[in-house]
């Protein structure tokens, strides 16, 4: 009986044993053939292959790895840099956590270059964060290169990016005191229309009880019609400003509603100084009430908080990627054809074009992802 049962659980192990073997081999045809989809170009069925070798091992780093540079090249970088994480985190294999951690600082680098034309703080930080992905990499593999020189290249990009953002909030303040000095400006634009409308309307007042004469009433009607047109041209001048403002500024939209605001002011203003040359107090006063809202709304305009507004508003050389590409979890290796990348002088060449006044880059090349499969 215990023989039987001795030979059960063997034909039970063994049948393990084999259906492991089966799927570690299915596994590792899968990389190969995505492998093959990858050096042609064909990532997304490079994918599909590596999701396949991940179905028959969910364990295995090396398929998620791959995976992680289809995503790179397909230019996912959120996906790739996750999945670039979970390696780091999780391989046992030291050479893999470096290419993954090599490859993660590439990813960070890509994006980082992406936003520095839409938000500079945030391409600051993806920089930053490569550095640090790269230096982890060196820990392990003193002998990366590409690393070493990637790290030099960032350097050179952050410190550009960090004079560029101490340029923009030098403009920012500039734009603050403009600003600044446009709102006092129009406050007291408003201050002087409204106490312009109650002399108007003083005089109707003491016309009708007869306290001034009507030729009195017709002078005092014709110096508040002076009045007015100097107001007018006051109000035309702080129009002018707004009309004139960077359109890069962050209160690019309120200062637009300011100006329509304003144009209307103006309009009630002409309006006013006709009525009052025609001595029609009443409605002068009417225009000139219309002109103190459209002033006092054009100044709520220009204060409202433009916090959200500056923190939209933001900001190349490019590391040689080399993201490494490792092909299946076995010690030999075979070398693949690797994805067409530009080189560390075709985009030094690129930016010193797009960005001739930033000689300084002119020294560094950042090294593309390596494919060591």
């Amino acid at each position: 009986m215990k023989v039987r049962e001795f030979k059960t659980t063997a034909i039970i192990s063994l049948t393990l044993v084999i259906s492991q073997m089966a799927l570690a081999n299915s596994a590792e045809d899968s990389v190969r053939k995505g492998n093959g989809l990858y050096g042609k170009g064909h990532f997304n069925e490079a994918l599909k292959e590596y999701d396949q070798a991940l179905i028959d091992r969910p364990e295995g780093q090396v398929p998620k790895f791959n995976k992680a540079n289809c995503y790179f090249q397909l230019d996912d970088l959120a996906k790739a840099i996750d999945l670039y994480n979970e390696v780091a985190a999780d391989s046992k294999d030291m050479k893999l956590v470096a290419k993954a951690k090599y490859n993660l600082g590439n990813s960070y680098f890509q994006r980082g270059s992406k936003q520095k034309d839409s938000n500079l703080q945030k391409a600051l930080e993806d920089l930053q964060t490569s550095i640090v992905c790269w230096r982890s990499a060196l820990e392990i593999n003193p002998e990366n290169v590409n690393a070493a020189r990637n790290i030099e290249v960032a350097r050179l990009i952050i410190k550009d990016i960090i004079d560029r953002i101490n340029k923009q909030k030098e403009q920012q303040q500039q734009q603050a005191a403009k600003q600044k000095q446009l709102q006092e400006q129009l406050k007291e634009l408003a201050e002087k229309q409204k106490a312009l409308a109650q002399k108007t309307q003083q005089t109707k007042k003491d016309a009708d009880e007869g306290q001034i004469s009507r030729q009195e009433a017709e002078d005092n009607y014709k110096t508040q019609a002076q009045e007015q047109s100097q107001l007018q041209a006051e109000t035309k001048q702080a129009l002018q400003q707004i009309q004139h403002q960077d359109p890069n500024n962050p209160m690019q939209q309120q200062m637009q509603e300011a100006g329509s605001e304003l144009e209307q002011a103006v309009d009630a203003q002409m309006d006013a100084e006709a009525q009052l040359k025609a001595s029609d107090g009443d409605t002068a006063k009417e225009s000139q009430d219309k002109a103190v809202k459209h002033l006092e709304d054009a100044l709520k305009k220009l204060s409202q908080d433009n916090q959200e507004q500056q923190e939209k508003q933001g900001q190349t050389q490019q590391p040689q990627e080399s993201n490494e590409q490792q092909q299946q979890p076995q010690q030999k290796e075979q070398k693949a054809a690797v994805a067409p990348d530009a080189t560390a002088q075709e985009i030094l060449d690129k930016e010193q074009r797009e960005k001739k006044q930033r000689q300084i880059l002119q020294r560094g090349g950042y090294q593309k992802v390596e494919k060591d499969w």
